[in-house]
């Protein structure tokens, strides 16, 4: 589930890359140039969610954002970001200017926005913009309607007094407003929808007509993605049934529960048909068991 709300987030936020280049940068002009391949040459594989190469109105950077749904755990976001900065550095010559997203209002608080040392005449330090969501006014989002803010409003901090129910309301009103063509109008429903989930109740989404969000590409493909995962699914599921009722016909039940658990973490379709086919024919179980764990 994370990696749908990263995939997301980077949709909606690349559709709208000047509107939240000039957002995370605070100018009111920048130029965004070109998206940068950041799948590293490094000794692991690595690629930075949003790097573009901006022209601002004094010189040339590479914009750098990394989207957070949490805080990150295998290692922390000074780290990560070092890692990144000195490699951009490296590879484009120019200034690197980083920020991170935090998405979750829990998210982000112990984040430093930096990382620095000094000894015996070295000295190193990495700064870079921390950006809360809850901290940012949603007010203000929404009367600027500005497109690419708009699906992260729900997360951001309501007016004062204002029911949560009515914030997420007039978030949602706010959007299907918004003067964009119906394509993107249904990301960012779309968008509006899965990110606000993530600390409101389901329901208070459903209001969106989900005839609006069918026009978004991004919801179409999200929602093959789940159909097709689905099938397959469930064709784990039938396979899996068919092979243990052929293994219980054939052997004894309590040799065969012993192997259940095995074959319940076979992940692989293919597998699983190749093991159905494999008990039908088998004349022992004790084949069967070296051909599962071989």
């Amino acid at each position: 589930m994370a990696q749908e709300y990263d995939t997301i987030g980077k949709d909606i936020l690349n559709e709208q890359i000047n509107e939240i280049a000039q957002f995370v940068l605070n100018v009111p002009e920048v130029e965004v140039l070109a998206d940068l391949d950041t799948e590293q040459q490094l000794v692991r594989a690595f690629r930075t969610d949003i790097t573009k190469h901006v022209r601002l109105d004094t010189h040339e950077a590479v914009l750098h954002i990394e989207l957070q749904l949490r805080d990150s755990t295998e290692k922390p976001m000074w780290a990560r970001n070092a890692h990144y900065h000195g490699y951009l550095v490296g590879e484009h010559q120019i200034p690197v200017y980083s920020n991170v997203i935090y998405f979750h209002p829990d998210a982000g608080k112990n984040d430093p926005g930096y990382y620095a040392y000094s000894w015996n005449g070295y000295d190193y330090r990495l700064n870079y913009k921390v950006i809360r969501l809850i901290e940012i006014d949603g007010q203000t989002i929404l009367e600027a309607q500005t497109p690419g803010l708009l699906p992260f409003t729900p997360l951001m901090k309501p007016p004062e007094e204002m029911p949560l129910d009515q914030w997420v309301r007039q978030c949602i009103d706010v959007t299907i407003a918004t003067p964009v063509d119906p394509p993107m109008k249904g990301t960012l429903l779309y968008g509006l929808s899965l990110f606000g989930s993530l600390v409101y109740d389901q329901g208070l989404f459903e209001r969106i007509p989900e005839e609006l969000m069918q026009e978004s590409a991004v919801f179409q493909r999200q929602r093959e993605k789940f159909i097709a995962e689905g099938i397959t699914q469930g064709a784990k599921e039938a396979t899996l049934k068919n092979l243990l009722t052929v293994l219980n016909a054939k052997f004894h039940t309590e040799a065969v529960r012993a192997l259940t658990p095995a074959l319940k973490n076979i992940d692989d379709l293919q597998r699983l048909e190749d093991l159905h086919l494999t008990a039908i024919n088998v004349e022992s179980l004790e084949v069967f068991t070296e051909k599962l764990f071989e």
